[in-house]
């Protein structure tokens, strides 16, 4: 694992990016409020307000603090503390030794699925206070009583929507945080894309509970995002409410999560639940993904996410393309060296391009094997087959990728790593036998 200073991981004025990173403790020495408070500024994009600092960020992936040659330290997984802090948790202000982690002792878990650690979700999933409300996209719901908290379940898979607000003062040191997160854990099924549009901070100033512009914060392939505030020495709105939405498992959950006291106009305030359009794939005649030839014998590859795909060009010389999907029989590429070009999916195999040339699948089994398949269940496998060899990614069933090979056009051996090696009988136009007795079919 690589070891990072927090000023390291920050890639914007307040956007901190920790995928999977070890994070060195910083500088936890302080000759004033004042030092502290400046240093709040530079390292962390803090703002000057009514005699304190204040200000937003957003992390997007998990992380643990190490120090000493790795050594694990307090982790309280709010960047500002944790960037303030000494490996035990302690904050030195003018000789006066302050113990955060005594001040919060969720010090490893702090609103916490952002830690590293598997077992510190933001609320844990069997914690007695949530209640099942029903099944939503082939998850079970959970939510807590005060609405902060909604918890989608499928099998042993969690995925959390969470909003917090949190506040102590300890020795004479003040420091509150409140946002939104989601969180993914217990499962390799990361969430595809997840976001949160502008959420909104409740705070009277001068007049009660007025609305204020939080931030928003969106990520893609991870486990955790989140957007907060924060502040030390000033003052903490009243509540805060917003919108989380997560493609998780191949499927869009939205949820409308709030915390805090009084400023109860988040209850009919208009909040922005619909999806971005990108979120859901469009169908095409036949799965793009795969390898693809202009008819000279070298081989482009095309990868699609969603409505968006990549093509690598790099066996003709060229770089990358990427493109969108627009219908059923549509496509727009991109060729940096080149131009912009519109493709017709004249067939399932075949791509007529605007320029006049046309590109064919390279399919070298009696179907094709790249795409979405299912067993019969809710979930699919997904497959993406090369010219000899293919991947599988089972992430939907909890379980680990699975690779394999082309024995011949009517064949393959694939080999899970959680179970065993399997043969199949591929049967055109759509189905796959494995050698176990199940049978795949392609998910439409």
């Amino acid at each position: 694992m690589s070891t990072l200073t927090m000023d390291k991981v920050r890639t914007g004025e307040a956007e901190f990016v920790t995928r999977n990173v070890g994070i060195d403790p910083g500088r936890h020495t302080f000759a004033d409020q004042a030092d502290l408070d400046a240093y709040l500024v530079k390292v962390m994009g803090g703002k000057a307000a009514s005699g304190g600092v204040t200000g937003f960020l957003s992390r997007k992936g998990r992380y643990m603090r190490r120090s000493n040659g790795g050594v694990r330290a307090v982790t309280f997984g709010d960047p500002v503390l944790d960037a303030i802090s000494s490996p035990a948790g302690t904050l030195e202000i003018g000789g006066k030794t302050i113990d955060l982690a005594r001040g919060h002792p969720a010090a490893t878990a702090l609103h916490g699925a952002g830690s590293l650690d598997p077992a510190a979700p933001a609320v844990p999933f069997d914690d007695p206070a949530l209640t099942m409300t029903g099944v939503v996209q082939d998850a079970e719901r959970w939510i807590s009583n005060d609405g902060s908290y909604v918890e989608y379940r499928i099998r042993n898979g969690r995925l959390g929507l969470h909003a917090w607000k949190e506040n102590y003062t300890i020795l004479g040191y003040g420091y509150w945080s409140m946002g939104l997160e989601i969180s993914v854990w217990n499962t390799p099924c990361k969430y595809e894309v997840a976001n949160i549009p502008p959420m909104v901070l409740y705070m009277t100033v001068t007049a009660p509970c007025q609305m204020f512009d939080g931030g928003s914060a969106s990520d893609a392939d991870n486990t955790y995002v989140d957007q907060m505030a924060w502040g030390i020495h000033a003052q903490q709105p009243e509540r805060v409410a917003g919108v989380c939405q997560a493609r998780w498992h191949h499927r869009n959950f939205v949820e409308v999560v709030t915390a805090g006291e009084s400023c109860l106009r988040y209850k009919t305030d208009p909040w922005p639940l619909g999806f971005p359009a990108d979120w859901t794939p469009i169908a095409t005649i036949g799965p793009l993904d795969g390898g693809w030839t202009d008819g000279s014998g070298k081989v482009a590859l095309i990868t699609t996410t969603r409505r968006a795909f990549s093509i690598d060009m790099s066996a003709f010389g060229r770089p990358a393309a990427s493109g969108t999907i627009t219908g059923y029989q549509s496509i727009t590429a991109t060729f940096p060296d080149d131009r912009t070009y519109t493709g017709e999916l004249t067939s399932a195999r075949t791509i007529a391009w605007s320029n006049g040339s046309t590109w064919t699948k390279v399919v070298n089994t009696v179907l094709d094997l790249s795409g979405d398949w299912t067993d019969g269940s809710p979930w699919i496998a997904v497959i993406n087959a090369g010219p000899t060899s293919l991947a599988v990614e089972m992430s939907d069933f909890d379980r680990p990728d699975a690779h394999g090979a082309i024995d011949n056009p009517t064949t393959i051996t694939v080999t899970f790593p959680d179970d065993k090696t399997y043969t199949a009988t591929l049967q055109a136009p759509n189905v796959i036998r494995w050698s176990n007795g199940s049978t795949w079919t392609r998910k439409a």
